[in-house]
């Protein structure tokens, strides 16, 4: 069981996955702890894995046919004595599953991992009743049992899938037998459709000959009397062009001199492109120097606006810093006055309080006499 856990572990992550994290730039390291047979070994095994996917897919489609052939069960040779090869050599590197593992999808393993902690939980189960001889009989009777039970229900199983089976080859046997009268009846009609096909030919064929043969009729006369206009026009033609030669020297000697004059409007023409071109040199470089001087007496009135709207702006803050220092002027007199008039307030109290006792001093002098 030891040994099945460990094969198991080891095929769980040999994956197309893990195949191509190995063979991506972050799994250069773990590919050299591998090595390059392993990772041969490793692309031989996906490539068995898909065959084998593929073979079993063409087995199920075609079953019932009995076409099975000797190439699915080479391939499942050679794909079992390559799982055997990986797995040994996959033991002889340390730590080589948790390291693949990480270039694996947790869900994608999820799987075979329940499935080999369910085998561990098994084996220590096992090795707890078997600890002693009469729990080692009990666990036996009870292995039996099940194994029984299972081996009552695999029966039925089989039954049911041999029942499953005659029905599925009695319905492959009917459909071969339709397909069969279909196929007959298809040559029947294919047979018939190949004679009627040759009668119409022969009718076409004896129908277009004659047809042809009166379009080759029809197109001799044609071609004679084509041919008897086409003498009677080079005749025509001859005695025209005998007669207007004459004329044809003239026409040329005038053509001539239109080419003379042609060639002289031409060279007046370049001449005329030429001196445009040059006064439009002159113009583009005048507006060239236009450009820049505007240019630069845009630079010197933008700077002259600049230096306008900062003087202008230190004389706002002057402004500014004058009304300011008028009311803190405003401020400070009011509060002297205010502070004056209260101090006045309190020597006038003062003095009249002063007076008012001196006013009761002497009231009370007078009333003592």
């Amino acid at each position: 069981m030891d040994e099945l856990k460990e094969k198991l572990s080891y095929l769980s992550v040999a994956t197309p996955q893990v195949l191509a994290g190995l063979q991506s730039e972050e799994g250069q390291a773990v590919q050299e702890l591998v090595g390059p047979e392993l990772m041969k070994q490793l692309a031989e095994q996906m490539r068995l894995e898909e065959l084998y996917v593929v073979a079993n897919a063409a087995a199920d489609r075609d079953f019932g046919h009995g076409e099975e052939g000797d190439e699915a069960r080479e391939e499942e040779t050679l794909l079992k004595k390559n799982t055997l090869d990986l797995c040994r050599k996959m033991r002889q590197v340390p730590d080589i599953v948790t390291q693949l593992r990480n270039f694996q999808e947790r869900d994608a393993n999820r799987n075979v991992l329940q499935f080999l902690r369910t085998l561990a939980e098994m084996q220590e189960l096992t090795l707890r009743r078997l600890t002693t001889t009469v729990e080692e009989q009990q666990s036996r009777a009870e292995l039996v049992a099940h194994y029984t039970n299972r081996e009552q229900e695999a029966n039925k199983r089989k039954l049911h899938l041999e029942k499953e089976l005659t029905l599925l080859k009695s319905a492959c046997e009917r459909a071969q037998s339709m397909r069969t009268e279909i196929l007959t009846k298809l040559k029947a009609d294919l047979l018939d459709v190949r004679d009627s096909k040759q009668e119409k030919m022969a009718s076409l064929r004896s129908r277009y000959e004659g047809r042809m043969k009166d379009h080759e009729a029809a197109f001799a006369a044609k071609e004679e009397d084509l041919r008897r206009k086409i003498n009677a026009l080079r005749e025509a033609n001859a005695k025209a062009k005998a007669n207007n030669e004459e004329e044809e020297t003239a026409q040329k000697g005038k053509a001539k001199r239109l080419v003379q004059d042609v060639k002289q409007v031409i060279t007046q023409y370049d001449e005329k492109v030429k001196q445009m071109a040059f006064d439009i040199g002159e113009k583009r470089d005048a507006y060239k120097k236009e450009q820049k001087q505007y240019t630069e007496l845009a630079d010197h009135f933008k700077k002259v606006d600049e230096e306008k709207a900062t003087i202008a702006a230190e004389e706002a803050i002057a402004e500014a810093r004058k009304k300011k220092r008028e009311a803190e002027r405003e401020r400070r007199d009011a509060s002297a006055a205010l502070v004056q008039a209260f101090w006045r307030g309190i020597i006038c109290r003062e003095t009249f309080g002063a007076m008012k006792k001196a006013k009761k001093k002497k009231g009370g002098g007078k009333k003592k006499k």
